[in-house]
């Protein structure tokens, strides 16, 4: 036995202690020796400490579990491809489970087996490999509506995984499309935040085709005239969607615009904040394409700069007394106050102030 195959089989035993501090010291021992370049682990070894680590994610400490996480990351890179994806399994398995700590600790770790996965060509075999593992697993996970916790966490880990290797996953990226879409709708806005959040990562790399899916989606469902708060989740999601997408949306601008300049009307507050958030996201990504709507989007701005949620317009006569004029009353603080960034870009440009 090679000297450290020798040194790691003596953690490993002292990983099994029922001193908690022994688990604790072995653990961070462990993992300063996975952090040395120089460090290779022969087959049996690769298969002791992933089995270890993954045992030590339900340990009763929580300083030891927290330590076994952080272990993960360095050793994404020190063993093979089957034990990758035994990690892989197994977390996402614990992910399903009952007890809520250990939910917890597996979505650390398997954001941290991809945020390790290799970008490079010499790798990238292992990474779509263990993506296409992970993704089939979070999809079963997101549909499981009756355990809003497990959803939020697969959510959450796809994002991540969008984020970072979209590309990797294109064969996925209709599935995926029809798994969050369902999401849109829940109950829960915090699974419809992380819905919106999850597309935006989807948006840049999925096929034009794909792209007119999700954007034909929103505007069907927005024609339909949902409840209020649905609106709302369907604009920030066109605004999330143009951020991401850049000039791929220009080409819907058409049925876009008078879709949004309708919600515009509706009496919430809220819901004319995310109107103007699309509103600037349409301008900065596709300005040729916007150029025959700004004069529609300006005298919007011009007609809710001067609007204050906290004012009285009941009584017209006080609302004649404090109209102002924008060309002779207003300053630039009042406007940034009131405006959205958009409505203050586009103004400042045409020098209406």
């Amino acid at each position: 036995m090679s000297n450290v195959s020798y040194h790691i089989s003596n953690l490993l035993e002292k990983m099994t202690s029922t001193d908690k501090d022994f688990r604790f010291m072995a653990t961070n021992d462990l993992m300063l020796e996975l952090q040395k370049d120089s460090i290779k682990l022969d087959e049996d070894s690769e298969r002791k400490v992933v089995t270890m680590l993954l045992k030590l994610l339900e340990d009763k400490n929580g300083e030891v579990q927290n330590l076994a996480v952080k272990c993960l990351a360095p050793l994404v890179s020190k063993v093979k491809e089957p034990q990758v994806e035994t990690m892989v399994d197994t977390l996402c398995s614990n992910m399903m489970s009952d007890k809520e700590q250990l939910r917890d600790i597996s979505s650390m770790g398997l954001k941290t087996v991809i945020a390790e996965l290799p970008l490079s060509s010499s790798g990238l075999t292992l990474t779509i490999s263990v993506c296409k593992k992970i993704t089939s697993q979070l999809i079963g996970a997101i549909g499981k509506q009756e355990d809003v916790s497990v959803q939020l966490e697969a959510l959450d880990i796809l994002s991540d995984m969008l984020g970072r290797l979209s590309g990797a996953l294109v064969s996925f990226h209709s599935s995926l499309l029809s798994s969050l879409l369902p999401q849109l709708t829940s109950a829960r806005m915090a699974v419809r935040k992380r819905s919106i959040l999850a597309l935006g990562h989807l948006v840049p790399c999925c096929s034009p085709a794909l792209f007119s899916q999700l954007t034909e989606h929103l505007l069907t469902e927005l024609a339909k005239g949902p409840p209020t708060s649905m609106m709302r989740t369907y604009i920030q999601c066109l605004a999330t969607v143009s951020r991401q997408g850049g000039h791929r949306v220009g080409e819907h601008l058409e049925k876009l615009i008078p879709m949004v300049v309708k919600f515009t009307g509706v009496e919430d507050d809220e819901l004319r904040e995310y109107c103007f958030q699309a509103f600037e996201a349409f301008i900065r990504r596709c300005p040729k394409e916007m150029s025959p709507h700004v004069a529609t989007v300006t005298k919007l701005c011009l007609k809710f700069m001067t609007f204050d949620p906290n004012y009285n317009y009941d009584n017209e006569e006080e609302e004649e007394e404090d109209s102002m004029d924008i060309e002779d009353g207003l300053d630039e603080d009042f406007i940034r106050c009131f405006l959205c960034k958009f409505c203050f870009v586009v103004l400042k440009k045409r020098k209406l102030f």
